[in-house]
């Protein structure tokens, strides 16, 4: 009787934590970049060592200055190879607030997501800024 009460306990703990793991997030991570006329930050999600998902980025036009912003996700592969994704934009003047939820996948593999975040006249860059490097727990 003690060895099957011993073992059905020791069942029901491995149970309850496997079920504790498998409900944790893998991998949160919050950066920022800022400059004079634009605020913007990333929270990322690893979900393995090539897989973020539900990025979300936001982005504020902090100047009254006629020009726009921009922001984007940057990734670094474990070889130090940036790349860089679409730009997400706000036109629509000071004060303004664009959100985005999407996700990237990098076969090659993601070490670590940033955000940079620009003021824009037309296609030209005025300024940016980098956030630091959000490493992925996978590696």
């Amino acid at each position: 009787m003690k060895n099957k009460l011993s073992r059905t306990l020791a069942v029901g703990a491995a149970v309850l934590g496997a079920l504790a793991f498998t409900a944790s997030p893998a991998s949160a991570g919050t950066v920022g970049a800022s400059n004079a006329g634009v605020s913007g930050s990333g929270d990322f999600h690893y979900a393995s060592k090539t897989y973020a998902d539900n990025i979300y980025l936001e982005v504020l036009d902090r100047a009254a200055d006629g020009h726009h912003v921009r922001i984007r996700v940057q990734s670094l592969t474990p070889n130090r190879e940036v790349t860089s994704y679409s730009w997400r934009s706000v036109t629509t003047g000071a004060g303004t607030v664009g959100t985005w939820l999407t996700s990237l996948k990098d076969t090659r593999g993601i070490w670590a997501l940033r955000v940079q975040a620009c003021v824009f006249e037309g296609d030209t860059a005025l300024g940016c800024d980098e956030s630091a490097w959000d490493g992925n727990i996978y590696y």
